[in-house]
């Protein structure tokens, strides 16, 4: 899964529990950081180091090869990713990036000189979405929103919905629209995916070309929710994912029939699920 990354990291990493391995923080000449158990932390040759003098770096050219070995070798391949400063592996490993974009008339053509990047580790969890399926989607399908800030499991858990719904729901088309490749990475059952097209197109095409029943997607963006309305207008069950650090009477898309608000102390467990009336359910 991380076969992009320098042997040294790599042979680094061996020392570490992959499992509690979450994001790899590679900046150009600094220490790489690792979010291990949900903290940053250094990474040393052997592992887990406490102090900052005693991390491993990456040089530019480094950086440089890893972007070409996660894109295939064929860095033209994923160039309309990295405008939008990101690269999803075939392996659904996503690489965040950080750098310098190229404009033409106000329009992002490039991102040049990669300084960074953000690595996230996708781990299939199995039963961590128990607890929001049995609250929403066991009696009956409902669409539903998991709402947290960044890095808070929510694309774990909507991955093992995603499963649970195909296992428990034959009769059900589900199509996941993963724009940025990361729900449909492990095993989803039956379900249909498109992969790496913006929200509008994933919902327009799959409502005109696979007729699913359910939709599921990850990060809505504020120009996404209007055509989430529309599908569940068009009777639809759609269930999604957005960042948000609010409080539920304060967030703006009344249409779901559950809201999931993620503990901000503990990364995939839900601290309310709420009805649309605001009622907390737990």
């Amino acid at each position: 899964m991380l076969e992009f990354l320098p042997h040294f990291i790599q042979n680094a990493i061996q020392n570490v529990n992959i499992h509690r391995l979450y994001e790899l923080r590679l900046r150009a000449e600094r220490p790489i950081k690792i979010n291990y158990d949900g903290q940053y932390v250094y990474l040393g040759k052997n592992g887990v180091v406490a102090r900052r003098e005693q991390a491993l770096k990456i040089t530019y050219a480094e950086l440089e090869d890893c972007i070409f070995a996660a894109s295939g070798y064929s860095v033209y391949s994923v160039s309309e990713q990295m405008k939008e400063c990101f690269l999803t592996t075939q392996k659904g490993v996503r690489l965040g990036l950080a750098g310098t974009l190229v404009r033409e008339k106000e329009k992002i053509v490039a991102l040049r000189s990669v300084t960074s990047l953000c690595i996230r580790i996708p781990h299939p969890v199995l039963h961590c979405a128990d607890l929001v399926y049995d609250a929403c989607e066991k009696d009956q399908l409902r669409s539903c929103i998991l709402l947290s800030a960044p890095g808070y499991g929510k694309t774990t858990v909507l991955r093992e919905l995603a499963r649970l719904i195909g296992e428990n729901y034959p009769q059900k088309n589900i199509l996941i629209a993963d724009e940025r490749g990361e729900i449909s990475c492990f095993d989803v059952n039956d379900a249909d995916v498109l992969k790496y097209a913006n929200k509008k197109d994933a919902f327009s095409f799959g409502l005109r070309s696979l007729r699913p029943d359910v939709i599921i997607t990850d990060e809505l963006q504020e120009n996404d929710y209007a055509a989430v309305k529309q599908a569940i207008d068009a009777g639809l069950t759609v269930i999604a994912s957005a960042h948000y650090g609010g409080e539920i009477a304060d967030f703006p898309y009344k249409f779901f029939q559950r809201y999931i608000l993620f503990d901000n102390q503990k990364i995939g467990q839900a601290a309310g699920i709420y009805d649309k009336n605001g009622q907390n359910l737990l």
